[in-house]
């Protein structure tokens, strides 16, 4: 994802916005471009990936606390959820403006059970005890 973030797409100030997308030939032998160009561009995708590993080691330091209870966690459910992890880390410091997967997920439900829970209640008001299959026995 690095290689294609710094080759292809331009995000790399140092390569530019040039873009060198993998073509799907396995035949092809060269590269469309120099050996130079190509050691510059494993010079930074090796930084970046640095530089990540640096950042994500850092985060966990900061967090060390967490971390260990969300471990204590997957040890004891080995599934966490949404509410397992608000209740560990808090509510997110920031609000989308959209509905998470998650939410839409939830709420999908919900309006499922509340059209079943309608069905139902159609189905009782319209049904007056007596069953369609039993003949209404009238007494004489």
């Amino acid at each position: 994802m690095t290689y294609a973030q710094v080759a292809v797409y331009g995000f790399s100030d140092k390569v530019g916005l040039l873009s060198f997308p993998q073509r799907d030939d396995a035949f092809e032998m060269t590269k469309p471009y120099s050996s130079k160009t190509g050691a510059i561009i494993d010079s930074e995708v090796r930084e970046w990936v640095a530089k990540a590993y640096e950042r994500t080691v850092q985060l966990i330091e900061e967090h060390k606390e967490q971390v260990a209870q969300i471990a204590e966690l997957l040890l004891e459910k080995e599934v966490l959820h949404q509410d397992d992890l608000v209740r560990v880390l808090g509510e997110r410091p920031f609000q989308s403006s959209e509905l998470t997967n998650y939410d839409r997920f939830k709420l999908g439900f919900q309006e499922e059970d509340e059209k079943s829970g309608q069905i139902e209640e159609d189905r009782t008001a319209e049904n007056d005890g007596s069953s369609p299959l039993e003949p209404e026995v009238v007494p004489t």
